[in-house]
C-alpha cells in the first residue's frame, strides 16, 4: 500500500463512485461472500484501491454489516490487507481497502502458468499463520474471519500472503449474535464440519480452513473436486483424498503437486502435509492452536 495512504477514513459516496468509473464492469476484479469488489484510484490520496460494495438486502441491513468496519479499524498486520476507508448510506456500505495487485493465492496455484516455487509457498503458509497468530491470539479482542479460502489470500510484489475478505469477520466472543451472516456461507471444502451442524463459528473452524489452504499448496488441488461416473455427479474433498493417500502408506510424492517436480524438499512437504492434516482433524477439539501451528512450521 502507498505510503502516502492515511489512517482510515469515511469518505463521500461521490468520491468512491467517481474512483470506481462508477463501478463500472470492467474495474470489477470479483465477488465476495458479502459484495462485488471494484478497482479504484483516489486522486486525493494518490493511490489504488480496492472498494467493497455491499448492498443492503431484506435480510441483513446496515447494522449487520457496520460491525466488519468496526473490526478493520482496529487491525493492523503486515499479513493482513489494510483497510483505507468506508462509505455508508441507508442502501449501501462500501468498505475501501489496500490494492495488491499480484492477484490470489487461488490463482498462482490453479491458473498462473508461472510455478508458485515451493520457498514462496512455504513463506506464504507461515505469512497466512502469522496472521491468525494475530487475530485469535495478540489482541485484546480475539477476530475469527470466518471465510479462509485461496481466493482471499492475496499476494503482494514479493509473493507475502495479505489475508483479505473480512465480510464474515466477527469478534470471537460476538459469535453467535444474530446480527451478522451465518457462517454457512464459508466456501464449501474450507468449512469445518462442525459448523454445518452448529452454525457456530471458533477459532477451530479458522484453523480448519487454514490447514485446508496449506493442503492446497502441498498438493496443488483445489478444496473439492466434482467428478461424474456412471452418469452421477460425486464431489471429493481435498482432506478426505488426502487421508485416504496416508492412511493406504503412500508416499509423499503421491500427494505433492505434480508441477513442483523434484524441487521440494521431502521432509518439509511432510511436514506441511502433516500441519494441513492435523488443522483439518475433522474433530475440533484435536486441531492445534495457532500457536501450535506456528511451532510446526518453523521446524
Amino acid at each position: 500500500m502507498d505510503e502516502s495512504c492515511p489512517n482510515p477514513r469515511k469518505f463521500s459516496y461521490q468520491t468512491l463512485a467517481c474512483a470506481t468509473n462508477n463501478f463500472s464492469e470492467k474495474d470489477k476484479l470479483g465477488e465476495g461472500a458479502t459484495g462485488s469488489v471494484f478497482k479504484g484510484f483516489l486522486r486525493e490520496l494518490s493511490c489504488s484501491v480496492a472498494v467493497k460494495r455491499i448492498v443492503f438486502g431484506s435480510k441483513y441491513g446496515m447494522e449487520s454489516y457496520l460491525p466488519e468496519v468496526k473490526v478493520l479499524t482496529k487491525l493492523k498486520h503486515e499479513n493482513l490487507v489494510n483497510l483505507v476507508g468506508w462509505s455508508c448510506n441507508k442502501k449501501e456500505l462500501l468498505i475501501v481497502y489496500e490494492f495488491v495487485a499480484n492477484k490470489t493465492l487461488e490463482y498462482h496455484l490453479f491458473k498462473e502458468t508461472v510455478l508458485l516455487t515451493w520457498g514462496r509457498r512455504k513463506t506464504i503458509a507461515r505469512g497466512l499463520a502469522s496472521a491468525l497468530l494475530y487475530l485469535h491470539e495478540e489482541r485484546e479482542q480475539s477476530v475469527l474471519h470466518c471465510d479462509i479460502k485461496s481466493d482471499n489470500i492475496l499476494l503482494d510484489s514479493n509473493f507475502s500472503p495479505k489475508l483479505c475478505d473480512f465480510g464474515l469477520a466477527r469478534p470471537a466472543e460476538h459469535e453467535q449474535e444474530s446480527g451478522y451472516p451465518t457462517v454457512l456461507t464459508g466456501a464449501p471444502g474450507y468449512l469445518a464440519p462442525e459448523c454445518k451442524t452448529s452454525g457456530k463459528a471458533t477459532k477451530e473452524s479458522d484453523i480448519y480452513s487454514f490447514g485446508v489452504v496449506v493442503l492446497q499448496m502441498a498438493c496443488g488441488k483445489p478444496a473439492v473436486e466434482q467428478f461424474q461416473e456412471n452418469g452421477m455427479k460425486f464431489e471429493l474433498k481435498l482432506v478426505d483424498w488426502v487421508c485416504e493417500k496416508i492412511e493406504r502408506g503412500e508416499s509423499v510424492s503421491a500427494v505433492a503437486d505434480p508441477r513442483l517436480g523434484l524441487s521440494y524438499d521431502e521432509k518439509e512437504m511432510e511436514q506441511l502435509i502433516f500441519v494441513g492434516l492435523s488443522c483439518a482433524n475433522p474433530n475440533p477439539y484435536d486441531r492445534p492452536s495457532i500457536w501450535e501451528v506456528i511451532k510446526m512450521l518453523k521446524c
